[in-house]
Parts: structure tokens; sequence; C-alpha cells
């Protein structure tokens, strides 16, 4: 919809309060609403959003007083009442009067004017006098010219007109004025109706704007749950920036409420933290969220963000003293809340920051916060993955980012991997690898082991997957033929019994007609042992390609090796014949 709202809700009530009348230009975007309201009113009557439109006011008879004063130039109308059409006709008479007097002074007298134009000067018509002229010229002067050689004079030929202008605008102005006043009370009438339409509308407005949004997003209605599940989800202004976005994927377990994210620089930490956050404020607001279906979010009455660096110089506010300051409103909040701490105390030394975010970290999961944080420290790695209520994660690091998160593993920072590959020169990365504590190394390496495990399971339980789910549409495929191999068996059936009915009803007709005469006697006979002798129908059997089954006529066993058109191709010590279902069955193990 996005039309343009004419006041904000409570803004109409305050002019009507405080001033003689509106301007013609607020009642022309009110004469504008007017008529969207009624045109939309008409437009939804039988639509699904029409309850919304159905109490709204009828405001045709508006549309009509303000079209009767008010042009579509926004314009008071000469016509709007007699008397204003008498003042301007009498302007425009006067106007023409002095035009033409000056028209007469400017060709008689033409040497004495610096230019032969007629000019307005304080709203007043004048002449351009030569500064050398102004004494034998009759008029009062208004101005001059910058270098004050034109003198700028109202000749006094001209003044009772001039002073019948300024009266006529005073009246015009007087009548304008009651105009205004008239128009203003019609709407002042319905200003409480008017006013809840405005709310109405732009309730509308809100709700088709995320309508827009959702399907340019293709975004998924967000289910709230006491559980964290986020599928697929993604950052919509890094969606809009990047083409190719690895989706959020973060499930946090029911005995969870800690999340430690850890990884290398660059490596898409930060980027799970403004995600997250967004997604949980995007289902809040009524939003459609960008993830798949099946994810769920937690409602939180607060949230808490500590990502950037918040210094002041202005506030004499550290970097430290900044994140300090963030973190202990969350810890002093006893809402239930979502808490996004980037880089925990990574702005402090080692031991202090460590023994403080694993403190911090400890009082949260006390309060039983939601919290996601993000860190270098390998002894905050260590610390989390002993807690039960916490969790380790990381970002995937193979020869260079993956952005993929990793649950249940931490990962190591890679920074000296890192700063090899962005060109610090061999010598500094051996010393730095000899000042590293092997320990540090030894458990980096076994965090990269542990991922690369990971990742091969995860690997080979998506490939049981895809066979499970062929399996299952194969069988499900075996499954939709048998049916339909067995309602056409059904259908067949019924035909030739409805015919044998008939032909029975005929029989007994014509026996009844023609008596028992030899010759119908025969015919009879005949019929009721060819159809005493058929073959009693079999059930068909759908069987699966590479299954043992018997073929009944022959009763011999055989392998199922090919399906075409209803009929399966059978080997039977190497000969291959093709039969109906209806001729196979099921050979037990």
């Amino acid at each position: 919809m996005h039309l343009s709202i004419p006041l904000t809700p409570g803004m109409l009530r305050e002019k009507l309060n405080t001033l003689p009348y509106l301007a013609v230009e607020d009642l022309v975007r009110l004469r504008n609403w007017f008529m969207y309201v009624n045109q939309e009113k008409k437009k939804r009557a039988a639509s699904s959003v029409r309850k919304y439109f159905n109490h709204m006011g009828d405001y045709q008879r508006h549309v009509e007083e303000i079209n009767q004063y008010i042009d579509d130039n926004s314009q008071i109308k000469d016509n709007a009442t007699k008397e204003l059409y008498r003042i301007r006709l009498q302007t425009r008479r006067t106007k023409k009067r002095i035009q033409d007097t000056l028209d007469s002074l400017l060709i008689e007298r033409a040497h004495v004017y610096s230019d032969a134009a007629i000019m307005i000067r304080n709203g007043k018509y004048v002449l351009p006098v030569k500064r050398n002229f102004r004494k034998g010229f009759s008029g009062i002067v208004h101005s001059y010219s910058n270098s004050g050689e034109t003198v700028f004079m109202e000749p006094y030929e001209i003044a009772d007109d001039s002073a019948q202008l300024v009266e006529l605008s005073e009246q015009e102005r007087g009548e304008i004025e009651k105009i205004l006043q008239y128009v203003t009370g019609i709407v002042a009438a319905d200003c409480e109706q008017i006013e809840a339409d405005i709310e109405t509308i732009i309730d509308l407005d809100i709700l088709t704007a995320k309508a827009q949004y959702a399907n340019a997003l293709h975004a998924t209605m967000p289910v709230f749950d006491t559980r964290l599940n986020i599928v697929n989800g993604y950052h919509p202004i890094l969606r809009e920036i990047a083409e190719n976005v690895v989706p959020l994927n973060l499930k946090m377990a029911a005995d969870k409420s800690i999340l430690l994210i850890s990884g290398p620089n660059a490596g898409g930490k930060t980027v799970v933290l403004k995600t997250t956050g967004l997604l949980v404020l995007m289902a809040q607001c009524g939003l459609y969220v960008p993830f798949d279906e099946g994810s769920t979010l937690p409602f939180f009455e607060a949230i808490y963000a500590d990502i950037g660096d918040e210094q002041s110089l202005e506030s004499r506010l550290s970097t430290f003293a900044a994140h300090i300051k963030q973190i202990k409103s969350a810890l002093d909040s006893d809402a239930h809340s979502l808490v996004l701490l980037d880089e925990l105390m990574s702005q402090t030394s080692v031991e202090e920051g460590s023994a403080l975010a694993t403190a911090i970290l400890g009082e949260f999961a006390k309060k039983r916060s939601l919290v996601l944080a993000t860190t270098h420290n390998e002894d905050l790695k260590l610390f989390v993955s002993r807690q039960k209520q916490m969790v380790n994660a990381g970002m995937e690091f193979t020869d260079q980012p993956t952005y993929r998160l990793i649950m249940g593993i931490p990962q190591p920072s890679n920074a000296i991997k890192l700063a090899r590959e962005l060109g610090i020169n061999g010598s500094v990365i051996e010393n730095a690898l000899r000042f590293l504590d092997q320990d540090k190394m030894s458990l980096n390496k076994l965090f990269e082991d542990l991922s690369a495990e990971l990742k091969a399971v995860q690997s080979e339980r998506s490939k049981l997957s895809g066979l499970i789910e062929e399996h299952e549409r194969q069988l499900k495929d075996i499954k939709d033929k048998r049916k339909k191999t067995l309602d056409e068996v059904k259908t067949k059936y019924r035909q030739e019994l409805i015919q044998t009915k008939r032909s029975i009803e005929k029989m007994i007709k014509d026996l009844k007609k023609q008596g028992p005469r030899q010759e119908t006697v025969r015919n009879m006979r005949s019929f009721f042992e060819k159809k005493l002798t058929a073959d009693e129908p079999h059930e068909p059997y759908v069987p699966r390609i590479g299954e043992i089954v018997r073929v009944r006529e022959l009763r011999k066993v055989g392998q199922v090796i090919e399906e075409h058109a209803g009929k399966y191709k059978v080997s039977l010590d190497n000969i291959y014949y093709w039969v109906e279902p209806t001729e196979l069955e099921q050979v037990e193990a």
C-alpha cells in the first residue's frame, strides 16, 4: 500500500486544538487520503482484508466539501464563495488599471527610466527611475538598486489603486480564513474516526510491508519454543551483498544454555552472533524469518549484545571498561535474556581475562540466560567442555575458512597459519612456532583431528541418509505399482462379472420365452462349463528388481531383472520370460 499518511496519529487532534484552522496543504493531504479510503473500501469489499475497511468511515462528503473550495493545484477556488469571487474580480480589475497606468508612464517619459519594465518592491508596483530624475518624478521611493543609480518609485497616479489592492488583499485573507474554518470544522467533527482510521491504515501498511519483505527473502513463519534451533538461517543483509552465503545451522540441546564459539579470525564467529540476534529480533517484531521450516526460537524478554568497540574519549571509557559496562547490564537483568558476547574478555591480560570470562559464563549459567560467546582463549574452551550447561562450537577451517558452524567441538584460531598465508615472512613464523606452548599446539592438533573425524562421520551419515531416502522411495514406488496392478485386476474381473450376469439374465429370459428347447439347454450347459472351469484369478505380486520369485505356471524360481509396461523380465536358468504380476508369487526367505 505505502500510502502517504496525511497526519500522524495524534497530530490531527493537536492541530485542531491549537490552530484556528487547518492549512490548505493539510486539507489537500486529507482529501487525497479520504479518496484513497473510499476507493479501498469498494475494492476490498469481497477480499480477505475487508474486516479492516468495514468499520472505517465514509468520507464522500468530506471529499466533496474540500473539492468545492480547493482546486487540484491546492489553491482556494475563485468561486468558493460569492464574496471571494467579488473580491478577486475587483482585484484583477484594479491590477489591470495599475498596469495600464504604468505602461502609459513608461511610454510618455521613457528617458527617465533605467529599464522599461514594471517591477514590484515591498509588495508595491514601482518604476525604475534614474537617480538624476528622482526629484522631478512624482512618487514614493521604495528602494534603491545595489549601485544606487536606480530609484524604485511608486507613481502618485496609482496610489489610490495601490491602497485599494491592500484593502482587497485583507478582505481576501479574511474570506479565505472563513472558508478554511468551515472546512476544518467538518474534519474536526469526525476527528476521532479519522485518527482511528489512520491507525488502521498504518497497521495495514506495516503488514503489507512485512509480507512483501517475507516474499523477497523467501522467509518462513517463526515458531516459538523453549529451544534455539536455527535450520539454514542467514543474515538478510549478507544475502544481499554476497552470492554464496553459507547458511547457519545452530541447534542447542535442551540442557545447554551457554554456547562458546571458537575458530580463526574472519571465520564467521561474529556473523553467527549477529545473525542469531537479528533472527530473534525479526521474529519478535512479527516478521517472517529467513530460515527453513523446523526452526524454533525462544521468546526472550530482553536481548543484550556486546559486539564491537564501545570506547569513548568523551566519557573517558576504555575498551575494556566499555565491555564490562555492557556485560554488567546483562548480569543485572532478571529477565529471560539472550546475551551475545563477542571476544569475551579479550581486552585484558590472558590470565585475568580467562578468570573473568570463566566467572561471567558461570554466573550466566546460574541465571539460565541463553548466551552465545566467541573466544580465542584455550583455557576457556577447556572450562566449557567440563560444564554440563555449556557446549563448545567452532567455525570450520580447512585450508581456508568454510564459514560452517561445527557444534560440539572447539576450533583452533590458526593465527600463525593465517599470518603465513597473508605474507608474514618465514623467520617470523618459525620463531612464533618456537615460542608457542607445545601443549597448546597439541591441543589445537587434537581439535583439528576431531573436526576432521566429525566431518567424515557427517559425510557418511549424509550418504546413509541418501541411501535410506532412495530405499524408501523405491519401496513407495513398489507399493504404488502393486496397488495399481491390483486395482486393474479388480476392475477387469468386476467387468467380467457384470458381463456374466447380463448373459445369465438373457439366457433366463430366453428360457422363459422359448421353453426348455434342446439348443437353449446346450448353450446354457456350455456357458456354465466354460465359466466354472476358468482359472481363478491370482492376486498380483509386484516384486523389486533383483528379487527371487516363483513363476506359477512353470513352477520355477527365478530372479527379476527388469520391469517394463507393467510386466517383469524373469531369468530362469539363463532363459528370460516376460510375465504379468498375476503370474508371480513371493518366495519365502
